[in-house]
């Protein structure tokens, strides 16, 4: 039905770190800017050491570093609000001040990394993150210095501007490079007639889908006939009219595409698996029916299993949808392995509009 679908990435260097981006591409980030840290106390005791260098204290930022390297590959980052990623920022500035404390000869020195914090903050979290962690880099840039005289007090306020611009900035240009990806996207994966993403889109919410969501491919019943006979701008308002009543019916988890011609395909996140699917045919028939009188549809369904890939579910819910074709149309089939013809019908629409239920035959 959809050649060429692949699910999967073929980037070969990007598995081979995968491992540092455990978390996602913010997590990553945030552990190169705690290597960047950590390596001030490297610096601080190779090259400004000095015997007045505390290095019971720098061993101490060292191991803490390496304990906090280590949980960041165990948190769940993911489920976790984006001001999570605060930690990153404070502790590397923290880290920084402490380094300070036990290499006197570094006072400093550290400006140009504050502000490397701040364009991580700009590019990773939310709306005015700057401002949230303004207090705390000034704090730990005050325990960077030896002594605050008037000249340093003006060279904090300067810094503590340009780190607040830095970061503010970047994180407006982040929020407009993202409303514009994603109009872009809306626009790229977008069926222009039906208002269902196309096969691009399709592909995108395929790759996300997981065992036990359900798959159902719908196909209009005698459209060739109906181009045919009453002309393509009404096949085409046809195609319309499915498509507005189909978004209708669906949830917000749910996606739905035109996979080609009068073909659609919905992804349903359910508890339920191949019932809902059963329930969604049932409310779209009847809608289907008041909005455009005589146009029907088959369907096969198919429950995505955990332990095989997706495509395996598109081909038998597409193999499904040709058996109620073939069953005389109008009506619904759901694949399922103990069937003989590896499917079997679950809902007829063509006593009544709301169909005869099989589900439980």
């Amino acid at each position: 039905m959809w050649p060429g679908y692949s699910s999967r990435s073929t980037d070969t260097r990007t598995q081979r770190l995968a491992w540092w981006w455990r978390g996602g591409e913010a997590v990553g980030y945030g552990r190169l800017v705690w290597l960047g840290s950590v390596g001030t106390p490297a610096l601080g005791w190779s090259v400004l050491g000095s015997g007045s260098t505390d290095t019971s204290l720098l061993l101490a930022v060292a191991v803490a570093h390496a304990l906090a390297a280590a949980l960041s590959f165990l948190l769940p980052w993911r489920r976790w609000p984006s001001w999570s990623l605060l930690a990153f920022p404070v502790f590397s500035m923290a880290s920084v001040a402490l380094t300070t404390t036990a290499v006197p000869g570094v006072a400093g020195v550290y400006g140009g990394f504050f502000a490397l914090c701040f364009a991580y903050t700009g590019l990773y979290l939310p709306a005015r993150g700057s401002y949230v962690l303004l207090l705390p880099a000034v704090v730990s840039y005050l325990g960077t210095l030896t002594s605050l005289s008037a000249a340093a007090f003006v060279r904090v306020v300067f810094l503590a501007v340009a780190w607040l611009v830095l970061g503010e900035l970047l994180g407006l240009l982040r929020r407009r490079h993202d409303e514009v990806l994603r109009e872009l996207r809306v626009e790229n994966e977008t069926d222009a007639l039906t208002g269902l993403s196309n096969r691009r889109g399709m592909e995108r919410f395929l790759g996300q889908a997981a065992g036990g969501d359900v798959l159902v491919v719908f196909d209009l019943d005698h459209f060739k006939q109906l181009n045919d006979t009453r002309g393509h701008g009404e096949g085409d308002r046809a195609l319309q009219t499915f498509g507005r009543v189909l978004q209708r019916e669906l949830r917000t988890r749910d996606r739905a595409a035109r996979s080609g011609g009068e073909e659609m395909a919905v992804l349903l996140r359910c508890s339920v698996e191949d019932r809902c699917g059963v329930e969604l045919t049932r409310r779209l028939r009847g809608e289907l029916g008041r909005a455009y009188p005589g146009l029907t549809f088959s369907a096969g369904i198919a429950v995505v299993d955990a332990d095989l890939a997706v495509e395996s579910a598109v081909e038998a819910a597409d193999r499904a949808m040709y058996q109620a074709k073939a069953g005389g149309r109008d009506q619904v089939w759901l694949a399922d392995a103990e069937a003989p013809d590896g499917s079997r019908p679950v809902a007829d629409f063509r006593t009544t509009q709301q169909g005869t239920d099989l589900l439980a035959v």
